[in-house]
């Protein structure tokens, strides 16, 4: 099928959004964490699993990376650490085989 406009508050979605932005954290050389500041689009393409293609707008927070729950994490707001950008994620998630992973990782 082709890809559909998902809800953002739909599970499968925000497991696929954690999940990529915990990949993003692990392979950037920040030494501070970056969350999702907003979601710009989301779709779902159902295959053999389910792939969600995510757009979204990341920033980078005042946490440093061992730091735990990012959601109480606050976005940097000095010009010079406040870092915002555009990324599209590809997650490819399996959930009845409790299979995921990060098809695709592009940032401006």
């Amino acid at each position: 099928g082709a890809p559909v406009p998902v809800d953002e508050n739909d599970e499968g979605l925000q497991r696929a959004l954690q999940f990529a932005i915990a990949e993003y954290n692990r392979a950037s050389n920040d030494k501070y964490s970056s969350r999702v500041v907003r979601v710009i689009s989301a779709k779902r393409q159902l295959v053999s699993g389910i792939k969600y293609i995510l757009q979204v707008e990341i920033g980078r927070t005042t946490c440093p990376k061992s730091s735990g729950d990012l959601q109480s994490c606050e976005f940097h707001d000095e010009p010079e650490l406040a870092k915002y950008t555009t990324c599209t994620f590809v997650v490819y998630s399996i959930p009845w085989l409790n299979q995921i992973k990060l098809l695709e990782s592009k940032c401006q």
